[in-house]
Order: structure tokens, then C-alpha cells, then sequence
């Protein structure tokens, strides 16, 4: 079922025979492009690495763009313009730690995207409550698995979902998110903590696509943050005195200082 409301959804919104996928190594972005090959659109992936090291999921999509014949462009984010980026993402104006980290490879992603429309599997992690606070505090019953659902998707949340839109818009894409429209969250809804986490994660999203059965092993969800290695490179922003001008230890008391920073009238008010 889901499946069908994956397709059927990304056959509304891409109206173009092309389409960018925003590709990972991950169940949520290989779904959607397998979604729009199955409704015999022609897809491009793009995928990112830093130019540190090649990632899990740089390496995994790579792999089955491969596999599928897909066109695939490889995008290595230079790590050398960090200080210039970090205040890019300043006057994108994102506000939390999570913001910063999620959009920042997206600045060199786009600029490469020749496609109209842009296909994603964005913020789908955000119906399994598969987080430590969600496991910890918000599996046990069906409302607070609901309370936890509806926190995520509020507008400032679903992993910067705003301030990635921010980006797509200024390229002039159109930036399709098939798991936040209302159809997909029915049916997500309509299921407990238990039914989308056994008998493993995402179960019902890996047998809706024959196309798992022939790519190996897809590891459970990954921080994009954490696998490709953007949070180490900006713990390294700590020690950047111009960055971290109020002596912080910690890269989400510095992302909101400058949120701050950058939504007060005057420096001096800022400092009072």
C-alpha cells in the first residue's frame, strides 16, 4: 500500500519526464526513487560526499545508481570554505544546530542539479520515532507516539525541511517531498510504534519495493550528519574565535547565538 501512495504521489507532483533524486544510501530516498522508475521517469541521482572521506551512503547510493543504470553525479563538498558557509547558512537564517548541519552539503548540491523537479525521501525518519528520545520517552502508547509525530513535522522542525526549501527555491527547483504530504502521513499514522519498527525498521517501505531484493544490504537509519562526518567538521568551529564569540563549548549553543544574533536589530542589543 504504501508503495502505491509513493507513486501514485510523485506522479502528481513531478510533471516532468526527468527528475533529481536527492540520493543516500538510505531506505527513505531509495524509496522514492524507486518510486518514480517505477512510473517510468528518467532518474538522475545526485549524491554528496565530504572531500574528507567517502561515506557509507555516498558509497551505497553510488552503488545502485549503478546497479539500475541510473545517471548519477558524485558532489565532494570541500571542507576549506567551512567559516564562508557556516555564515551562508546564517543568512539562510537557520536557527538550530540540526539546520546548519542538514542544509550545509545542500549548498553545493544544487548548483550541480540540472533537473527541474528534485525528488526526495526527506523527513521520513520522522514517523518511526526511531531516536533515543523517542524510544525512551514516546513509543508506549499511540498518543504519546502521536505527540512525538506531530513535534517533528511542525514547520521549524522535519530536519530543516524550511531552510532546504530556502536552497531549492533560490536554484529555481521544485523540491518534491512525496513523505510529507498528507497521504503518506495517514498511513503512518494508522500505525503503533510496533507495527513500523517489527519485525525491523521500515519493513513495510522495503517490501513495497521489489527493488531491495536486489541491491544487498541497507542498513537501518543513519544520521545524515554523523555518516558522512558534517558533525565532527563542525565541532571544529569551536576553536574559531570569530565563530564562537562567546567562548561556547558546544556547536548548538553557537548556531543559536548566531540565529539570535542574526534576528536582533543591533549588535549592542544582542549583548544586553
Amino acid at each position: 500500500m504504501i508503495g502505491d501512495i509513493l507513486r501514485n504521489v510523485t506522479k502528481q507532483q513531478v510533471l516532468e519526464q526527468d527528475v533529481a533524486v536527492l540520493l543516500s544510501g538510505g531506505v527513505d530516498s531509495l524509496s522514492v526513487a524507486f518510486a518514480a522508475s517505477d512510473i517510468g521517469k528518467t532518474v538522475h541521482a545526485y549524491s554528496f560526499h565530504l572531500d574528507t572521506h567517502v561515506s557509507y551512503d555516498f558509497q551505497k547510493a553510488k552503488d545502485v545508481a549503478e546497479h539500475f543504470g541510473w545517471n548519477f553525479t558524485a558532489v565532494s563538498i570541500p571542507t576549506n570554505n567551512l567559516k564562508q558557509d557556516f555564515h551562508r547558512l546564517v543568512e539562510l537564517d537557520c536557527r538550530k544546530k540540526t539546520h546548519f548541519e542538514c542544509v550545509y552539503p545542500f549548498l553545493y548540491v544544487y548548483p550541480q542539479i540540472k533537473q527541474k523537479y528534485v525528488l526526495s525521501g526527506w523527513a521520513a525518519d520522522g514517523y518511526y520515532g526511531i531516536s533515543k528520545k523517542a524510544v525512551l520517552n514516546y513509543k508506549h502508547t499511540q498518543e504519546l507516539f502521536d505527540e512525538f509525530r506531530d513535534n517533528y513535522f511542525k514547520p521549524d522542525m522535519s530536519a530543516g525541511y524550511k531552510w532546504h526549501k530556502k536552497v531549492s527555491d533560490k536554484h529555481g527547483k521544485i523540491f518534491v517531498t512525496p513523505y510529507l504530504t498528507p497521504e503518506v502521513k495517514e498511513f503512518f499514522y494508522s500505525k503503533s510504534w510496533e507495527q513500523l519498527n517489527f519485525p525491523h525498521q521500515k519493513h513495510h517501505v522495503r517490501a513495497a519495493f521489489e527493488q531491495f531484493n536486489h541491491i544487498g544490504n541497507v542498513k537501518n537509519h543513519l544520521n545524515l550528519q554523523i555518516d558522512c562526518g558534517i558533525v565532527y567538521l563542525f565541532e571544529s568551529l569551536i576553536d574559531d574565535k570569530e565563530i564562537n564569540f562567546k567562548n561556547r563549548t558546544r556547536i548548538m549553543d553557537i548556531c543559536r547565538d548566531w540565529y539570535l544574533l542574526n534576528n536582533t536589530n543591533t549588535l549592542e542589543n544582542f549583548f544586553t
